[in-house]
């Protein structure tokens, strides 16, 4: 049967057998229409069924769409029923918001005035706590709400408002995200001779929840620096960027890590090292390390710590051809050629290395190189001055080595004294070559 029937039934009913009751007219909007039966005159439908037209004693005339009935009820004297709501499970909970729904199954004997939720840090909230009240027309919705405070239990209930009270729904319970220290990334860290500086790669990956308030690197000569150590900072953002490490020591090594600060505290990520370096000396080993494993082990051990002393201490660039040789006595080098070991194990390590490198830069194995050595000694200012600065000692050479300093035997290292001593003997090598090869003869420093 049509809808305009059964409203019409329960109004007959209501006129003819409750005559001193009221007429509950309950709408989908949640608003209600509460009709003293006396009052009615009449009632006639129009337009087709479609319009509930009621004529009081008065002669006023009510006229409501059907479509917006939701449900009729008779009662003796005015109703005094709240309504029925019931409280929705919170979703999209967050650090600071959440939202909360609220389903109203019955509005009552009266219009709702309001509705929403309400909060506590407390059990059972109600409308004199927190609320947030819904401006929606319909039974079932949604609030967000906002402000609450980060790793913090909440209670909710839904509540509805009528002329007779406030109903309350169930009271749910939400925890919300707690701020953590933000998640860094020291992706990378390369030094630039020309700019005396390191271009670091640093990855924001999450802030912790709250906004960052400063992210950068933090670097020092010791072991996992602080923000208190020297420091770039810059940007506010998560994600990938660029920071920089400048006025660096080239005799030093450096320890860097990024960081980012957030309302909780500062995180670091990975330690990274940087060792400014001049130069970017590279070899290709041409040796079988299956057929000399021995060889290859020493050999690539000796020419790594080689290019490590070229790279600090010279502005050297290029790759060098490395190959074994059972025919070589020693060790031999040519002017941007390459570099030949032979079988004697005592010239695979790092002081033959570096010997024959120099020759390879121009040392003993250029005309200009050889004419600035004059009955014995180096004419050229800028390494003698250098050795002078170092040692105080003369700089000597023939027109194929260099001393002190030119590694032409062994005990010219080993003879220095502890460990600390030779490494300095093995920098003032580079050191030297350097400034006879660049400075002094004005030899290319890329091949």
């Amino acid at each position: 049967m049509k809808k305009s029937f059964f409203i019409f039934l329960i109004i007959v009913l209501s006129i003819s057998g409750f005559a001193q009751n009221t007429v509950n007219i309950l709408k989908s909007d949640l608003s209600a229409l509460n009709l003293p039966v006396a009052s009615v005159d009449s009632l006639k439908f129009g337009s087709a069924n479609s319009q509930l037209n009621i004529y009081t004693h008065d002669s006023a005339l009510i006229s409501i769409p059907v479509s917006t009935i939701d449900s009729m009820t008779f009662t003796t004297g005015m109703a005094t029923t709240l309504a029925g709501v019931s409280t929705l499970q919170a979703s999209s909970v967050s650090y600071t918001s959440a939202s909360a729904g609220y389903k109203i199954f019955s509005v009552g004997g009266s219009a709702i005035i309001e509705k929403g939720i309400c909060w506590s840090t407390n059990p059972n909230p109600t409308i004199n706590d927190n609320k947030i009240v819904s401006i929606a027309n319909t039974a079932t919705s949604t609030v967000n709400l906002t402000g609450l405070a980060a790793g913090t239990t909440i209670h909710i209930k839904a509540f509805a408002t009528n002329a007779n009270g406030t109903a309350y729904g169930n009271d749910l319970q939400i925890t919300t995200l707690s701020y953590t220290l933000p998640t860094v990334e020291t992706t990378s860290a390369s030094y630039d001779y020309s700019l005396n500086k390191a271009t670091c790669v640093v990855n924001i990956k999450t802030n912790g929840g709250c906004t960052l308030t400063e992210r950068g690197v933090c670097w020092s000569t010791t072991t996992n620096p602080t923000i208190n150590d020297l420091k770039y900072s810059g940007g506010i953002s998560t994600g990938k960027f660029y920071a920089f490490m400048t006025n660096l020591n080239l005799n030093s090594t450096y320890y860097v890590r990024a960081y980012a600060t957030n309302c909780i505290g500062t995180a670091y990520g990975a330690q990274l090292t940087v060792k400014p370096m001049m130069g970017n000396v590279t070899y290709t080993l041409g040796i079988d390390s299956v057929a000399n494993p021995i060889p290859y082990k020493l050999i690539k051990i000796a020419m790594d710590s080689a290019c490590i002393y070229f790279d600090r201490y010279t502005p050297f660039k290029g790759n060098i051809s490395v190959y074994y040789n059972a025919g070589i006595p020693t060790a031999q080098a040519s002017y941007h050629g390459s570099i030949g070991f032979g079988p004697n194990t005592w010239y695979m390590w790092v002081g033959t290395a570096m010997h024959e490198m120099c020759h390879f830069m121009g040392s003993g194995t250029t005309s200009i190189w050889q004419s600035k050595v004059v009955n014995g000694i180096w004419t050229g200012s800028v390494a003698s001055n250098l050795l002078k600065s170092l040692t105080g000692q003369v700089l000597n050479a023939d027109t194929q080595h260099f001393w002190p300093f030119g590694i032409n035997l062994r005990t010219e290292i080993t003879n220095l004294g502890d460990t600390s001593a030779q490494q300095v003997g093995l920098s003032n090598c580079a050191k030297l070559c350097k400034a006879m090869c660049v400075d002094d003869c004005g030899l290319p420093t890329s091949w």
